[in-house]
């Protein structure tokens, strides 16, 4: 049997499952939606009739928090529901990449410190500049759930050359060219190989109250945008790191 790398072959496995999910989400996230408004409308309502010191107050605002958290739900899965890409245009991943940290910093647990090591230069990559912030800042925000007790998220950018089937990820060989490379790395709790190729996977997570979309999206994004992804996990943290071609005009 040969052990050659295998070429690129899309959709992948999450990806479909992203596909069915999608159809999905698009479907009913419109109507929920705006099931979800009327609630929080109503919750905010209560709480401007009640003082703050009475349990129905309280019980409002409990209300109102998890219509909040249903609604981030369904945006996470409408992000999933996207099968075209809008709107791509030449980006500079570096400065998508400080947008991310900016946000991350803010949701950061105070032990948790980000450090930036961008040292690819400001090259160019055809996407959406929405979409990859997202995906940065899922991977980001994985990281620093994984780190309860603090630690370091290091995120740093370099250039990345392929020579051809020499170099593989996640089994899948890089076409010869150039790339921008994103590295996602953390100090926190790694996650046990046998759930690996699983962690992809829609709704699948470890986390208690945890969702499970965000690295699917992550997964979906990068794939988009033809580029690939790999993980390396072990006890003492974990690693994501994308390639992403680059434009060749800007070479």
């Amino acid at each position: 049997m040969s052990s050659e790398p295998k070429q690129p072959d899309r959709p992948s496995a999450p990806t479909r499952g992203l596909e069915d999910l999608g159809y999905v989400a698009g479907e009913i996230a419109h109507d929920f939606n705006s099931l979800l408004t009327g609630i929080l409308g109503y919750a905010s309502y209560l709480k401007t009739l009640l003082p703050e010191d009475d349990k129905k107050f309280q019980a409002a605002s409990a209300i109102e928090t998890s219509a909040r958290r249903a609604a981030e739900f369904t945006r996470r899965m409408s992000e999933c529901s996207h099968k075209e890409m809008p709107k791509p245009r030449p980006v500079i991943i570096n400065q998508i990449v400080e947008e991310a940290v900016n946000e991350l910093s803010a949701v950061a647990a105070e032990k948790v410190r980000i450090s930036t090591k961008l040292g690819a230069p400001p090259s160019l990559v055809l996407g959406d500049p929405n979409a990859l912030f997202r995906a940065f800042f899922h991977l980001g925000e994985n990281a620093i759930e994984a780190m309860p007790n603090g630690g370091i998220l290091t995120i740093s950018t370099r250039p990345f050359v392929s020579g051809g089937g020499s170099v593989v990820f996640d089994n899948l060989a890089i076409p010869e060219g150039n790339y921008i490379s994103i590295i996602f790395s953390d100090t926190g709790v790694g996650i046990p190989g046998s759930l690996l190729n699983q962690v992809f996977d829609c709704f699948f997570t470890t986390k208690p109250g945890g969702d499970g979309l965000g690295l699917p999206i992550v997964n979906r994004c990068v794939r988009k945008h033809e580029g690939f992804l790999r993980i390396d996990s072990r006890e003492d943290g974990t690693t994501f790191e994308i390639l992403l071609p680059i434009l060749p005009s800007s070479i």
